[in-house]
């Protein structure tokens, strides 16, 4: 993208707030995300009801989270916990800590509903992706994790 583009700095435009499906929680990011990644593991299809999950991590200290949610912790395919936060009104997960990633937060890219969020940088599990799903040769890709 040329830097005369305005969505060249879009992803370095921060704070960055994302919401909940009814908007009833929030999570507003003061920084970056550390890294960006997609995940078509089993479980991250099922959360996401899609072929993949797309998520930022930030740091911790970087994320204020705002309005009444639920959490929830449970094994992960690799056999480490993950612990999602879901608006108890519309039930959307907005925010995940996992025991493999200590001092980081995860949102869901879409919830910000910016289309020029930042690409993911690896794609784990791929080995589990749908076979139409062809990934992108700038993607490093990760057959488990």
């Amino acid at each position: 993208m040329d830097k005369a583009d305005p969505r060249a700095d879009a992803s370095s435009a921060y704070p960055k707030t994302a919401t909940c499906l009814c908007g009833a929680m929030r999570a507003t990011a003061s920084a970056p995300p550390r890294m960006v990644h997609a995940c078509s593991c089993l479980d991250c299809q099922r959360q996401s009801g899609s072929a993949f999950s797309y998520s930022a991590f930030f740091p911790t200290a970087a994320v204020t989270v705002s309005g009444e949610f639920r959490s929830w912790r449970r094994p992960s395919d690799s056999g480490r916990w993950q612990e999602t936060d879901f608006c108890v009104t519309c039930g959307g997960g907005l925010v995940s800590r996992l025991e493999a990633l200590p001092g980081l937060v995860c949102v869901p890219v879409g919830c910000f509903a910016d289309p020029d969020f930042q690409a993911p940088e690896t794609f784990y599990w791929a080995s589990r992706r749908h076979r139409w799903l062809a990934l992108p040769d700038a993607i490093k890709t990760m057959e488990t994790q």
